[in-house]
């Protein structure tokens, strides 16, 4: 296997509101036999970046070892695995274009992809990823013309992802302030790690990505709770299980692998489920699972996602 590790200099995110850095790292793991192999994109979930793929795991794999063993015992032939930062002040990506976070879609549809593909001589591309990364993946994937979508327990039905959580937040967000005032006040902390610190800066950031307009706006009041519908519905518009019925036609002829564990803790089986009827009842042929788990370390899943798109691919692009 082959590492290459390599810089971007995106125009796209050069302007960002937050000054988030618009040079950025990529990693790229070339595995196997490359000749004609696709391009994998990997999209990270949330509080994560995709380069994360590469830390040690001294109980499971990584990434780079996940592929290696794939490719040495024949599940798999070849790929370039694609691994992009996209981390940001707010805590993870959503992978749209945004007026607040940044022009993220548009780097990587614009410069990122075409990048790798002039430099590797890449000639399909598919996308993978697991919770706003699977988002990512369905965003993405039935928008552009990616071969392959594989989406592990995407942020979907967001009636029960993100509804949940807008009281708990409450009280933290309103402890600081406004919105951008908890996002400075979140990176002053050394306890990062605290669950409701993390969940109220994560729906701040859905908002940067998800509100409309240029201004930070939550899509609840601070002070009562009550949900800002037109905010809210704004929200709504970006979720699969609205956005992917005007987009059906993209999707056909694709190959695309689903699957989400039954006990997520974010709900995201009922979504996800929704998603398969609607591709069952469009006649769209993918490979939807269930198994039994949560929605924490899944890696495990991926030797099925990786062996299903890459093979799929490599067959010439016959489902």
């Amino acid at each position: 296997m082959e590492v290459f590790s390599l810089e971007i200099e995106s125009s796209y995110l050069r302007d960002n509101p937050w000054k988030d850095p618009y040079r950025r790292k990529v990693v790229v793991l070339k595995a196997g036999e490359v000749d004609q192999a696709p391009g994998l994109l990997y999209l990270s979930g949330y509080f994560s970046t995709s380069l994360a793929q590469l830390n040690v795991d001294p109980i499971s794999e990584n990434m780079k070892e996940r592929i290696e063993r794939l490719v040495r015992n024949g599940s798999i032939r070849g790929v370039y695995l694609i691994l992009p930062d996209t981390f940001t002040i707010f805590g993870g990506n959503q992978y749209l274009d945004s007026k607040i976070a940044g022009l993220y879609e548009s780097f990587i549809m614009r410069e990122l992809i075409p990048e790798m593909r002039d430099r590797f001589q890449i000639s399909d591309f598919a996308v993978m990823g697991k919770s706003s990364g699977g988002y990512g993946a369905l965003q993405l994937g039935s928008k552009y013309d990616f071969k392959g979508l594989a989406v592990h327990s995407p942020d979907v039905y967001f009636e029960y992802a993100y509804l949940p959580l807008f009281p708990k937040v409450i009280q933290t967000l309103r402890r600081v302030g406004n919105p951008r005032q908890y996002v400075e006040f979140y990176w002053s902390q050394q306890d990062r790690k605290k669950r409701d610190l993390m969940d109220a800066l994560m729906i701040v950031g859905l908002s940067a990505f998800y509100s409309p307009g240029e201004d930070l706006m939550l899509p609840f009041d601070l002070e009562t709770g009550k949900i800002d519908d037109e905010v809210w519905n704004h929200w709504l518009s970006l979720d699969p299980v609205r956005f992917l019925p005007e987009r059906k036609d993209k999707l056909r002829g694709k190959h695309i692998y689903i699957d989400v564990g039954t006990k997520d803790e974010f709900h995201l089986q009922y979504g996800t489920r929704m998603v398969h009827k609607m591709l069952s009842s469009w006649d769209i042929q993918h490979l939807y699972e269930e198994f039994q788990g949560g929605h924490m370390n899944t890696s495990f899943r991926y030797d099925i996602s990786l062996a299903y798109i890459i093979n799929s691919i490599n067959r010439n692009g016959q489902i």
